[in-house]
């Protein structure tokens, strides 16, 4: 029973991560950079919140509620202005050592009071949090991507927002090639898009539908969603539809944190899957859960590792 009720909790994190899918010691006093007037300010940024937010002048103090967000600013450049993260935000290295403001779902809006921010980035899920910080004046922008464009269009905006304008646009630019590239090499395909399974749980046994950023890098990769119609984001799956689609590849995440990613001589040995064809020809491949799980530059590498995964001969 204990163990069953674990394995219940595992998911609801799981799953609450993925939603947000996409994670401070006291601030301490310091000199801080200067930066030199930009000549953009004020500006108004209109958020997916539909909030429409005037940025008085380039913020130098920045804290990210959500570890998408936290990516994003580092890939931006941004490191050195970053003045609180939570304790899910364990990418790149250097956000580990940055104050944390509490969990992903759990921000402490004292905490982010006490990192003195001039803005702050959060997430569909920080309506309380988002509320009580503009009751005390300080700037929150909130963004909620959800597929690669919407990931490009957020890293846009907070690069204005930063005054990082050109090199955001830059970075888009080159994320958005990398992209191309991709999709103009599996459209050279000759053969039939193989048909493929992404697990997300194993017990009870779930799966990612095309709702999900993960059913869109397989699509964008050259690969056939063999549960793409569903209209849940991470749907339970019963296994019969599992032999009923046969499908060519399995994927799943491990680095959930629990311990109990399933290793592959389990899947390839569960009851009655001997004769799939992923299983007799062992195209199993597991991914890093934090690269397909947030909505960061990095969600672009998940898609070369989707892409090769799915047509190797196109990756030679």
């Amino acid at each position: 029973m204990c163990n069953r009720l674990r394995k219940a909790g595992c998911i609801l994190l799981l799953l609450l991560l993925m939603a947000g899918l996409a994670g401070c010691q006291k601030a301490q006093s310091q000199p801080q950079a200067e930066y030199p007037q930009n000549a953009a300010y004020p500006m108004s940024i209109t958020d997916d919140a539909g909030r429409t937010v005037v940025i008085e002048q380039q913020p130098q103090r920045l804290v990210s509620l959500s570890p998408s967000h936290t990516e994003i600013l580092f890939a931006l450049g941004l490191g050195d202005r970053v003045a609180g993260v939570t304790t899910y935000c364990d990418y790149p290295q250097e956000a580990l050592s940055k104050p944390k403001i509490g969990g992903f779902s759990t921000p402490s809006v004292e905490k982010i009071i006490e990192a003195k921010p001039d803005l702050v980035l959060a997430g569909d899920m920080h309506q309380q949090a988002v509320a009580q910080l503009e009751a005390v004046n300080i700037k929150v922008l909130v963004f909620t991507p959800t597929s690669m464009q919407e990931i490009f269009s957020t890293i846009s905006a907070i690069g204005k927002a930063a005054g990082e304008e050109e090199s955001a646009n830059t970075l888009v630019s080159g994320l958005q090639q990398r992209v191309d590239d991709i999709t103009s090499r599996v459209a050279q395909a000759q053969t039939p898009r193989p048909r493929v399974f992404y697990e997300i749980w194993h017990e009870p046994l779930m799966g990612a539908s095309n709702q999900t950023l993960i059913g869109e890098l397989i699509n964008l990769a050259g690969g056939e969603n063999i549960i793409a119609s569903s209209t849940e984001m991470y749907p339970m799956i019963n296994e019969e539809i599992i032999l009923e689609k046969n499908p060519d590849i399995m994927m799943h995440s491990y680095g959930h944190g629990d311990n109990e990613n399933p290793t592959l001589e389990q899947i390839l040995n569960r009851p009655g899957w001997q004769h799939l064809n992923f299983v007799q020809h062992k195209k199993v491949f597991a991914l890093e859960a934090n690269l397909v799980n947030r909505y960061t530059p990095r969600s672009v590498d998940a898609l070369e590792l989707i892409a090769q995964a799915i047509h190797p001969e196109l990756f030679e």
